[in-house]
């Protein structure tokens, strides 16, 4: 049962409010050589249209792409770009871009037997000399003990309890139980894919793509980012870290 991305996504930008997307957003701008004015920006899983709202305001022209009719219909309330609805792998649009991401995780929701397919999509939209920027969250493959979040929503308080569980196919389950300041129970389950830093590495080693892997988006981020370029071959970019 998937609620929160679906029906709730208010309750979603509440619970991710101490983000700093700000800060995910000068990660990728930093990367530029050029003005994000002159540049066309793909955004896979927008969600709720946080990260959108301040790449379109950075400049890009921004077309955004978010598989959950909730969240996509709250970023069409968040920012102004080009909304499709769609995801991983097989995205709904065809042009190229000059910068593409997946920020948050994005890669996460898809099973390991999509990794490639996802990547390919992914470097298949980005123009000759475009930049491609994704992150691997650290899940933990064997699951972890349940957690108990409580916050404010509208100037109410909201209580979640959640644990990610080992499912099948190498899988997690993200298990979410919220109660809603109006007394509403939310229960919210979907599938997660915890891969390791070396598989996306090699998958992409198979691609025209050279990259580089980077210790997050910064200061106590604890996700791996990949900075991709097209490249004659696959590999690291020469002087990469380890």
């Amino acid at each position: 049962m998937e609620q929160l991305y679906t029906e709730y996504p208010v309750l979603y930008d509440a619970i991710q409010s101490d983000w700093d997307y700000n800060r995910d957003v000068t990660f990728v701008t930093d990367l530029l050589d050029r003005d994000p004015r002159d540049c066309r920006l793909l955004e896979i899983g927008c969600g709720t249209g946080n990260h959108t709202r301040l790449f379109a305001d950075a400049g890009f022209d921004v077309t955004a792409v978010e598989p959950n009719e909730g969240m996509l219909r709250r970023a069409r309330e968040t920012a102004d770009a080009s909304y499709h609805d769609g995801g991983l792998p097989d995205l709904p649009v065809a042009d190229t871009f000059d910068v593409v991401v997946a920020i948050r995780g994005v890669i996460n929701h898809v099973s390991p037997g999509e990794l490639d397919a996802a990547l390919a999509d992914m470097v298949g939209h980005l123009a000759a000399d475009g930049l491609l920027v994704f992150d691997n969250s650290p899940l933990p493959p064997e699951g972890n003990s349940p957690a108990i979040d409580i916050g404010s929503l509208n100037g109410d308080q909201y209580a979640r309890v959640v644990q990610m569980n080992p499912g099948p196919g190498d899988r997690l389950h993200w298990d979410q139980i919220l109660l809603t300041p109006g007394g509403e129970v939310v229960v919210d389950t979907r599938e997660m894919t915890p891969f390791d830093d070396l598989e996306i590495a090699a998958a992409l080693s198979t691609h025209d793509t050279v990259f580089e892997p980077a210790d997050g988006f910064g200061p106590a981020d604890s996700r791996t980012v990949f900075v991709c370029r097209p490249g004659s071959r696959g590999g690291r970019l020469s002087g990469s870290p380890g």
